[in-house]
């Protein structure tokens, strides 16, 4: 855009006003001469513009055609750069949820190559011993606790049992070599838990996901309706381990499960 300020192209404003807006094509290039009042000087302004072919969509085509009123009335078609401004044109790019979990997966991933390029060593949960940080362990609701649970156990068990007199009496439920009781016996030989206040739209694979943090399962059983197939909102968990039946029954007992507090026991003999 350039400026002239000659005054042999000024015009007496109060006579004739400014002269009318003139507008000439040359290939693709267009030149706009106008007049305008600036600083209490009426300079003469040039413009030129670069014609380019643009493809739109069919309605704003069909809304360039529409007749211009007020007053644009008397201008001819395209934009008239003394009533009209165009700006910037901006582009709105929406990313979905799954797009940003994705460019959060490759960061994480990023962070994880540079850790090891470094030579410090790859990151390992302290939870589930998987290489991620712990922070984002998708374990952290249910091992997590357990971790907490076991390392509590650790301790209590590290505190070492008082010493007895010699020929002191020993009750024969803490003799050396016997059982507790009966029930000890049952769960050493058939770790098995009871879990009870389940919903009724429970399946197997429900409880895979629930139980199998904790440790290998061996069976899963899930008391169903023969009639109509629905839960009866209890099952038995069958583990290859007791210490790993012990840590899901002191994790999940009283734990919330959708919108129920889920009940978790001993399972009894079949006799009792």
């Amino acid at each position: 855009m350039t400026i002239d300020q000659q005054w042999g192209d000024m015009m007496d404003e109060t006579e004739f006003g400014y002269p009318p807006q003139t507008e000439t094509v040359e290939g693709d290039i267009k030149k706009i001469i106008s007049y305008e009042d600036r600083d209490e000087k009426v300079c003469k302004v040039t413009r030129y513009y670069k014609l380019t072919k643009l493809k739109v969509a069919k309605p704003i085509a069909e809304r360039k055609k529409w007749r211009k009123f007020g007053d644009c009335a008397t201008d001819v078609s395209g934009i008239n750069p003394a009533n009209s401004m165009v700006g910037d044109a901006v582009f709105l790019t929406l990313a979905t949820k799954k797009e940003q979990q994705d460019n959060k997966d490759d960061d994480v991933a990023e962070k994880m190559a540079k850790l090891k390029a470094s030579g410090q060593g790859m990151v390992v949960c302290r939870i589930c011993k998987g290489p991620h940080w712990t922070k984002q362990c998708p374990y952290k609701d249910t091992l997590g606790v357990a971790l907490d649970v076991q390392q509590g156990n650790e301790e209590a068990n590290s505190v070492k049992p008082p010493t007895r007199a010699p020929g002191a009496y020993v009750p024969p439920s803490i003799r050396k070599g016997e059982p507790a009781d009966s029930q000890t016996r049952q769960r050493d030989e058939n770790p098995t838990i009871r879990v009870s206040n389940l919903a009724e739209e429970t399946c197997e694979k429900d409880l895979q996901d629930l139980f199998k943090p904790f440790g290998p399962v061996s069976r899963i059983y899930l008391a169903k309706d023969k009639n109509t197939g629905i839960s009866k909102g209890f099952a038995y968990i069958t583990y290859n381990r007791r210490e790993s039946a012990e840590s899901a029954l002191q994790t999940l007992h009283r734990f919330r499960y959708g919108h129920l507090i889920l009940q978790v026991e001993w399972a009894k003999p079949s006799g009792s």
